[in-house]
């Protein structure tokens, strides 16, 4: 077995540099992100390679602990003040305490709750996230994929290298038994998966920037000037919290109109209170896009669902509305060209979940060959601060 390695001049530089970041660290989310992703660079420079495939066997076991206790409702029985057995917790839902026990152990190792004296156990912040609407929901979805992620070598011997790109052959779908449905049809199939779904994504987009990139309010002048053209369509645009944001540095969109535009049932969902001032338009975007001449067409976390030629076809269906000064924003995470340890981990574990439902993320050489064939190009890349999330600011072509 390789040992770890010893001291050596990139380990004692790493540790330099986080130490010297702790001690500046404010609380400032973008500096709270490098922080872990350089807390990570430090085990990775200390462990050897058995240490690291030991790191993976717990991590599978806190998670199947965490599953365990999240779906028979252990967390939940927990008192959110005070201390509790697992034989109290078994007695509420007719669970070997045993089991509660164990699973609590291994949880309280990764920080997720507290043992307060011998087999007495409380919910602490990180406990709580998973016994609460949303947070728990986004944890079982992690589950629903997991369980078609292992069964990926057996999809790929069963399925020809085409039918990966297959919308009704989706390796989700095949895993679920579930096939000749697309990913979003197989989710919706189960309602207890499509509430998971929903509530996922409502706590992902907490997570995704909206501002500081593209500066919206640097159209102001140009919209004044010509308010009779919609400033913004925010296509697919779910339940407009982007077009409430983007409100945030235009108010009352500069006088122009804000659309949003999405299903019949996300659109049937909202009241006037969710979105002061906003829009709304029920609209398919694989049909072509019926308002004319906007100033900015929004499209965001869309085309990472779909491979290239579905993508060129959304894109067609948007050039086919723009005037010569429209432009298209897309707002996506842009993948690197190359995988840096350092870099953020968030776009190629998504990129790899986006591969169960029939979708990628996209290199700027890969937005650039798509937005070609759709008749667009690039004006400029406007990069998050931390991260690969950017705005893509687009243009029909010109000459």
């Amino acid at each position: 077995m390789a040992a770890a390695p010893g001291p050596n001049a990139e380990l004692i530089k790493a540790a330099d540099e986080f130490a010297a970041a702790v001690k500046n660290f404010d609380g400032d989310a973008m500096a709270q992100m490098k922080l872990l992703k350089e807390a990570d660079r430090l085990r990775f420079l200390l462990e050897s390679p058995f240490d690291r495939m030991m790191k993976q066997w717990e991590s599978t076991s806190v998670i199947s602990a965490l599953h365990l206790l999240v779906e028979t409702g252990a967390l939940e029985k927990m008192p959110q003040e005070g201390s509790v057995t697992p034989k109290e917790i078994a007695a509420l839902i007719n669970i070997e305490e045993s089991a509660i026990a164990r699973a609590l152990r291994l949880c309280v190792m990764e920080g997720v709750a507290v043992e307060t004296a011998p087999s007495t156990f409380a919910h602490n912040a990180k406990s709580l996230a998973y016994a609460t609407p949303g947070m728990r929901e986004f944890f079982r979805i992690t589950i629903e994929q997991l369980k078609a992620y292992v069964k990926l070598p057996d999809y790929f011997k069963s399925h020809t290298q085409e039918d990966l790109f297959d919308l009704k052959k989706s390796p989700f779908a095949w895993a679920f038994g579930l096939e000749g449905l697309t990913y979003y049809e197989a989710i919706s199939h189960n309602p207890d998966r499509f509430n998971m779904f929903n509530q996922t994504m409502t706590q992902m987009e907490k997570q995704v920037p909206i501002l500081g990139m593209f500066p919206f309010s640097s159209m102001q002048a140009e919209v004044e000037a010509e308010p009779e053209r919609p400033f913004v369509v925010d296509i697919g645009g779910n339940r407009g919290h982007c077009l409430v944001a983007i409100k945030s540095e235009a108010p009352n969109g500069f006088g122009a109109k804000m659309i949003l535009q999405d299903r019949e049932d996300v659109i049937g969902s909202l009241t006037k209170e969710d979105i002061p001032g906003i829009e709304t338009m029920v609209y398919d975007f694989f049909t072509p896009q019926p308002v004319k001449n906007a100033h900015i067409y929004y499209l965001r976390r869309i085309l990472h669902d779909f491979y290239e030629p579905v993508c060129v076809k959304l894109l067609k269906n948007i050039a086919s509305a723009m005037g010569p000064t429209s432009r298209l924003i897309i707002a996506d995470m842009i993948l690197p060209d190359r995988t840096d340890m350092a870099g953020d981990m968030t776009i190629y574990w998504m990129d790899f979940s986006m591969m169960m439902l029939n979708g990628k993320e996209k290199t700027k050489a890969e937005f650039e060959e798509i937005l070609s064939e759709a008749g667009m190009e690039i004006v400029k890349v406007w990069p998050f601060a931390f991260g690969t999330q950017a705005n893509i600011e687009c243009r029909l072509k010109r000459g």
